[in-house]
């Protein structure tokens, strides 16, 4: 049967016509891939090495659900310096239009700048939604936009569902260090401003055919009140979030030699993490527990590594795309949530894992 049909149907671009402006849900392209990256001098806003920043598509995809639910568009804001290039990967993330603010003035964050060229296009445009990463450049800018615009704000948001017949976002987010979570919502203020937790929520599906023509905002430059002198002499900047890493390697009460784990991680260029059981133990500090009372991450690989596995932990890697349990015990909890199973003690899987991985 000749199937040459599909590929030159699967080789078609979807072109995505301009969505109208006004209401919808809008994503603010975010500007660090950590809290302090805005502050580097050589990061270009909204992008991280010359990418969209991973929660704002995770934002995307969350923002493709809410819209559909409420037959409202989504669309994306790119502010920054030679950021156009960049539209096409929103579109290819489910955006059905984007807004670009493209000027010398927008090359380096700085909040006066950017709350102009948002406040004026959110005035015009009366988003219901908008959402950004929860990074300290999204938390700056989400705040003093609700406070302007009279809107309501939710920060550090892990789930949402949506009341449809008030058109509300219910929005779930940590309190007390990650102990509990409360649930909260903006009935009457709009638009509802929401910051998203990076790595809470899976990315979407990019589809590489999807493309549109963005929409070019004018920008008028905004003198920021605070100038940038120039890095701090000795500063190291702080490592990729756990929440972030696309590779994790993490230990369990069961994991032996954790000095083996560090090398795993190390040989598969990944950052370590545990269970509460590994902080127990002084392996790992509080800030590297993978627990939905700690960390919740999305990686595309986890390797646990003598975690036995519970309700925290397990929901805590949930959309993880691919996990790999190493565990003696069959019954491990942790065996019915990943995709590779190895029944055996790590201690004597890991030195030969090692010498495979460094050929």
């Amino acid at each position: 049967m000749d199937m040459s049909y599909l590929d030159l149907l699967m080789a078609q671009q979807e072109e995505v016509s301009e969505a109208e402006g006004g209401g919808g849900v809008w994503v603010v392209a975010d500007l660090s891939t950590t809290p302090f990256d805005h502050a580097q001098a050589e990061l270009k806003a909204g992008v991280v090495d010359g990418a969209v920043a991973p929660v704002t598509l995770e934002a995307l995809g969350m923002a493709r659900t809410l819209a559909d639910a409420l037959g409202a568009y989504v669309y994306g804001v790119l502010l920054g310096d030679g950021v156009s290039g960049l539209a096409q990967t929103l579109y290819q993330a489910g955006a059905d239009g984007v807004r670009v603010a493209d000027h010398p003035s927008l090359a380096r964050f700085a909040l006066e700048p950017y709350l102009a060229v948002l406040a004026d296009l959110f005035e015009a445009e009366q988003p219901e939604v908008v959402l950004f990463g929860a990074t300290g450049a999204g938390q700056e800018l989400a705040a003093r936009l609700a406070q302007r615009l009279g809107g309501g704000l939710i920060e550090h948001v892990t789930a949402v569902r949506l009341d449809e017949a008030t058109r509300t976002v219910e929005a779930t987010f940590p309190i007390y260090g990650g102990e509990y979570f409360e649930i909260a919502a903006c009935p009457e203020a709009r638009p509802q401003f929401l910051t998203i937790e990076p790595g809470a929520f899976p990315a979407p599906f990019i589809d590489s055919y999807r493309q549109g023509e963005p929409t070019m905002i004018e920008v008028e430059p905004v003198e920021p009140a605070v100038r940038v002198l120039g890095p701090a002499e000795d500063f190291e900047p702080p490592a990729l979030a756990l929440a972030q890493a696309p590779v994790i390697v993490a230990a369990g009460r069961q994991a032996g030699d954790f000095e083996l784990v560090r090398q795993l991680a190390a040989a598969l260029g990944g950052r370590v993490a545990g269970d509460r059981g590994a902080r127990d133990a002084g392996w790992i500090g509080p800030e590297q527990v993978v627990d939905v009372r700690g960390v919740t991450v999305a990686p595309q690989v986890y390797v646990a590594v003598g975690i036995r596995g519970d309700t925290f932990h397990d929901a805590a890697i949930a959309d993880a795309r691919f996990i790999a349990a190493i565990h003696p015990d069959p019954d491990a909890p942790i065996f019915q949530v990943a995709d590779l199973c190895l029944e055996a003690e790590p201690a004597e899987v890991l030195p030969a894992l090692l010498k495979a991985l460094r050929g």
